[in-house]
């Protein structure tokens, strides 16, 4: 009976220590930015750069972009809404996308493939 009570309490420690570094990590993760920078264009025809952007945040990009350049470390996902939601775009890394007619990027989101696909689900 004892032992089987030790084995749990072992059981229980051993599941949390993993459940806090598995947090840790995806803390620290969403924290870097990625190296390098991208610009774009605006519909007026202004251009901006931004330099080191933040990883797996949703940013805005004011004005809206008709052409975006992504010259960071991540591959930079484009969104129709300021929300990040209901993506359409993937530019990859030293690529450069250009708006069909009529449409616009509001928002960016940088990061790697493989969170993109388990935040969509």
């Amino acid at each position: 009976m004892k032992s089987t009570t030790v084995l749990r309490r072992f059981h229980s420690s051993a599941l949390t220590a993993a459940f806090a570094l598995a947090l840790l990590a995806a803390l620290s993760g969403s924290a870097r930015a990625a190296g390098g920078s991208y610009t774009y264009v605006t519909t007026a025809g202004q251009a901006f750069e931004v330099r080191d952007p933040q990883s797996d945040t949703c940013l805005p990009l004011t004005g809206g972009a008709v052409r975006f350049s992504n010259d960071t470390t991540d591959t930079a996902f484009l969104y129709g809404d300021a929300s990040c939601s209901g993506g359409w775009a993937l530019v990859g890394v030293g690529a450069t996308w250009d708006a069909p007619t009529g449409v616009q990027a509001l928002a960016v989101r940088l990061g790697s493939t493989t969170r993109a696909t388990k935040g969509a689900h």
